[in-house]
């Protein structure tokens, strides 16, 4: 008897390790959200970054390749190759079918679209290196938006850092695509001549290219 009470106590033990084991052997929740060639955005337990071929994010997550329809990942010694409808590390989940917006590119590549700010009309460039919506300060005027209220932010612009002003918008809207209480930025005078649509917005969309057309989709 006291045989088998030792031999079950080494049991509960051994399955106490197994599952400790396994347990920490579950990464964390990797999904793609943005697809490029060369770049792809991801989410890691809810926090985005973007990562470009060959570069590496948050706990050894490595970009090796990426194009407009796929991104292959190397992650905890394995390899993966996601797209927007496989888009999660280790399993399968199916998008629900979403709103879209399709853009096409002008004759420079850009990708120009009519937008709202709290209903008013702002015309945007989609702009996937900037980290806020970028407004100039005549613009957030017209929108009377509460610019001198908002924190000063560092900002470099190809003509150096300029001191901005961060700012909450309570809803921007694209097409069908609606977001609310999205930050931006307002820059002293009239620059940028062209909003910037910039990621406060988009990594909250799943992004991607088919040819030559972006395509912005609402999670």
């Amino acid at each position: 008897m006291k045989a088998l009470i030792r031999w079950s106590r080494g049991m509960v033990g051994f399955l106490f390790l197994f599952l400790l084991l396994l347990t920490g052997s579950v990464g964390a929740d990797v999904r793609v959200h943005g697809l490029f060639n060369g770049k792809a955005l991801f989410s890691m337990d809810g926090e985005r970054f973007l990562l470009r071929d060959g570069e590496s994010g948050p706990e050894g997550l490595r970009l090796l390749r990426a194009t407009s329809q796929s991104a292959l990942v190397e992650y905890q010694g394995q390899r993966q190759e996601l797209t927007l409808e496989r888009g999660r590390f280790g399993g399968v989940y199916q998008t629900r079918a979403q709103p879209e917006l399709r853009i096409l590119p002008d004759h420079q590549g850009g990708y120009f679209v009519r937008g709202l700010i709290n209903g008013q009309s702002v015309p945007f460039v989609v702009d996937t290196g900037a980290t806020m919506i970028t407004l100039s300060e005549e613009e957030a005027g017209r929108l009377r938006l509460p610019v001198s209220a908002g924190a000063e932010v560092p900002v470099e612009t190809a003509s150096g850092r300029v001191v901005g002003r961060r700012v909450v918008l309570d809803e921007v809207q694209i097409g069908g695509l609606r977001e609310q209480r999205v930050e931006a930025v307002v820059l002293p005078g009239d620059r940028p001549s062209v909003s910037l649509l910039g990621m406060s917005l988009l990594s909250r969309l799943n992004i991607r290219n088919e040819g030559p057309v972006l395509i912005l989709q609402a999670r």
